[in-house]
C-alpha cells in the first residue's frame, strides 16, 4: 500500500548525539531524519514519517511534537505543515522554517525556548517563497544589536535576510569584484561563525565568501522593508570536492561539508587552496548523511537520514575531526 509523508518536528531530551532517537512512544515507528538542531541536552528533530495516529497521552514520553503542540497541525494556516529547516539562536530561541503547502504560505515562527510565556513571533512568506531550503541565524548581533538570519532558497542566486528587530525580509544580492557573472546559480547552503561566512552553489560546487563584518554594519530600513534589495560583494575560493551539502563552521574556521555522492564528510582549512591535497576526509559511509554536528572542540557527529547502523539502531556516528 502506498504511504503518504508528512514533516513534524519534536523535542527530544538529549543525552548524546549518538543515543536512538526511538519515536515509537509518539506513534512514529519509520522515519527519515531530515534535519538536527541542538539547545543545551534538546534536541529537535525535523523528521519526515509515514502518517501516524498521536496518542492522546503523552505523559512520561520524553519526546515530544512540537508542530502538534496547540492541537492546530492541520487547523487552517496556523499551524506548521511542513517544516525543513530549524535554527536556535545564541538566547535560546528556536527559528523553525515551514514550506506551507497547496493553501498556506511558507512562514517562519520564532519561540523562546526559556520563557514559556513569550509570545511566538511569526512571520509569513510571499506565495512565491516555496522554494525555501535553509535558515541559519548570525550567531553574532549586528551593529545595531539586531538578531539576523539568513534564508536560501533553490535555484536562486540571492538569500533572504530576516530582521527580528523589524520582522520583516529583505533580500540580498552579491556581485564579484571584476563585476562578472555568477549564472546559472543555486545559492542554497550557508556556514557562518563569527568570523567567516561562505556561501555555496549546489548545483556546482562553487564556494564564495562574503565579508561577514560588513553585512552586520548593513541597516534596514524603516519603511518598505520587503522591497529592499541589499547588495555586498562576493570572493571566489574555488569548488569543492564536489556537489556538497550541510556546511558547517567551527570555531577555529574550520570547514566542513557532506558530498552526499560517497557518503562522505570533509574537512578543508581556511587559507588554503581549494584543492583535493588540503581536503581531509574524515568519515566515509556508504550511508545517507544528511548533516554534521559540532560539540565541543575535536567532537563532531555525522547524521544519517535513515539508521546508520543495524547494530545500535542511531542516527548519529561520532567522528574523529
Amino acid at each position: 500500500m502506498e504511504k503518504s509523508f508528512s514533516r513534524t518536528i519534536l523535542g527530544f531530551w538529549l543525552v548524546t548525539c549518538a543515543t536512538s532517537w526511538d519515536l515509537s512512544s509518539v506513534g512514529v515507528e519509520e522515519f527519515s531524519l531530515k534535519h538536527v538542531s541542538l539547545y543545551k541536552s534538546r534536541a529537535f528533530l525535523t523528521i519526515e514519517h509515514a502518517n501516524a495516529s498521536w496518542p492522546e497521552n503523552k505523559l512520561g514520553v520524553r519526546p515530544r511534537i512540537i508542530s502538534d503542540r496547540d492541537g492546530e497541525l492541520n487547523s487552517g494556516c496556523e499551524g506548521l505543515k511542513k517544516v525543513i529547516w530549524t535554527d536556535v539562536d545564541p538566547v535560546g530561541r528556536l527559528w523553525i522554517l515551514d514550506r506551507g503547502d497547496e493553501q498556506c504560505n511558507p512562514k517562519l515562527l520564532i519561540s523562546s525556548l526559556i520563557f514559556a510565556s513569550s509570545k511566538e513571533i511569526r512571520y509569513d512568506f510571499s506565495d512565491s517563497s516555496r522554494e525555501l531550503h535553509s535558515i541559519v541565524v548570525d550567531p553574532i548581533q549586528a551593529s545595531d544589536g539586531d538578531t539576523r538570519a539568513f534564508v536560501t532558497l533553490e535555484n536562486t542566486d540571492y538569500l533572504l535576510f530576516f530582521s527580528l528587530f523589524k520582522q520583516a525580509v529583505g533580500k540580498l544580492q552579491f556581485e564579484k569584484k571584476d563585476f562578472s557573472r555568477i549564472t546559472p546559480i543555486s545559492l542554497s547552503e550557508v556556514a557562518i561563525n563569527q568570523n567567516r561566512l561562505y556561501i555555496s552553489d549546489s548545483l556546482t560546487g562553487r564556494l564564495f565568501s562574503l565579508p561577514v563584518k560588513t553585512i552586520r554594519q548593513l541597516t534596514f530600513p524603516e519603511d518598505d522593508v520587503q522591497k529592499m534589495v541589499m547588495k555586498t560583494n562576493v570572493t571566489y575560493l574555488g569548488r569543492l570536492l564536489g556537489r556538497a551539502s550541510g556546511l558547517k563552521l567551527d570555531l577555529r574556521d574550520n570547514l566542513f561539508y557532506i558530498i552526499p555522492r560517497d557518503g562522505a564528510i570533509v574537512k578543508w582549512k581556511p587559507g588554503r587552496a581549494l584543492k583535493a591535497e588540503n581536503h581531509l576526509v574524515i568519515f566515509q559511509r556508504e550511508i545517507n548523511v544528511s548533516q554534521v554536528i559540532l560539540g565541543g572542540p575535536g567532537k563532531t557527529w555525522a547524521v544519517a537520514s535513515q539508521i546508520a547502523t543495524d547494530e545500535t539502531m542511531r542516527h548519529c556516528v561520532r567522528i574523529n575531526s
